[in-house]
């Protein structure tokens, strides 16, 4: 450690250094380390006055990492994250029965709820906590046990342990079958995430006419998207995965052929830092057999 010391004087400057890089800006890492902007600069040019090279291509609106600034950011990341890993194995016990799980809202509520009295009556023992946002996750720094996320493999800093592939096609309300969906208000969600699809590349990629008609609602949460849909409001985008069991109970038809199969899938996603405790292999091997059966 002396001799580490000797390389760098300032680990604060490190930890600076790693925000802003896995950041990919000084503003968010100041937000995340609770300093100014400016702090965060002074510190980044102290190291890179230490190293004697830069770390970051200053833009006007944007820093990008130079090749040292990359290999630098790469040995932090893995670092920091044994450290993290060592810090919540103190804080909490070995043997722990709470299971952090995290997705989106939309999964949360659609796949997650409806299945879980099934998984408690088969494992009271196992206590359960759901983390429920669209803003995203990221397992490097967030203390989750399992998290659940629409996108490709592979993801930093997670192993996927299975995957839920979707379709996305129209549906709507079972009096509204007969109609097209040429015809029919649509419905809409201003989704968060840029991989989740809306009505224009929805049409293009299913082989249709461009759509450019304006969606007549238009909303935050998908989930009100739905239920807007089930009250016979217009037709919505339906996820296979979120929308199957309104599908199954004919609250919710799906209206015409026409589908996507998105490049896309759901993943099991697990911290590549951490062994799973007994709990929550316990939750792990239930959702793994969830979403094959899902599959069936």
């Amino acid at each position: 450690m002396a001799g580490f010391r000797r390389e760098v004087s300032s680990l604060g400057a490190l930890a600076t250094f790693e925000a802003a890089a896995r950041l990919q800006g000084f503003t968010r890492a100041a937000e995340e380390l609770g300093v100014t902007q400016a702090a965060v600069s002074r510190q980044i040019k102290l190291l890179e006055d230490e190293l004697n090279t830069a770390l970051f291509l200053r833009g006007h609106r944007k820093v990008e990492l130079t090749p040292a600034g990359l290999t630098l950011s790469r040995a932090l990341t893995g670092a920091f994250d044994q450290v993290s890993e060592a810090l919540d194995t103190i804080r909490r016990p070995a043997e722990t029965k709470t299971v952090t799980v995290a997705a989106t809202l939309a999964f949360t509520h659609f796949w997650l709820l409806p299945r879980l009295p099934a998984f408690r009556a088969a494992h009271p023992e196992v206590q359960l906590r759901l983390v429920s946002q669209d803003s995203g996750f990221d397992l490097r720094r967030d203390t989750l046990d399992v998290l659940v996320h629409y996108g490709r493999p592979p993801v930093d800093g997670a192993r996927c342990l299975a995957t839920l592939p979707e379709r996305v096609f129209p549906v709507c309300a079972p009096d509204l079958a007969g109609q097209s969906l040429e015809t029919l208000p649509l419905i809409s969600c201003e989704w968060t995430e840029p991989t989740w699809m809306g009505w224009r590349r929805w049409a293009q990629r299913a082989g249709m006419v461009p759509m450019t008609r304006r969606s007549a609602l238009r909303f935050s949460q998908y989930s009100d998207a739905i239920y807007a849909a089930i009250g016979g409001e217009g037709v919505a985008l339906g996820w296979q995965a979120l929308v199957g069991m309104h599908l199954e109970d004919g609250r919710l038809v799906r209206l015409g052929e026409a589908e996507v199969v998105p490049d896309e899938v759901n993943m099991l996603l697990v911290p590549v830092t951490r062994r799973p405790g007994k709990a929550a292999q316990v939750f792990i091997d239930w959702l793994v057999t969830a979403f094959e059966r899902a599959q069936t």
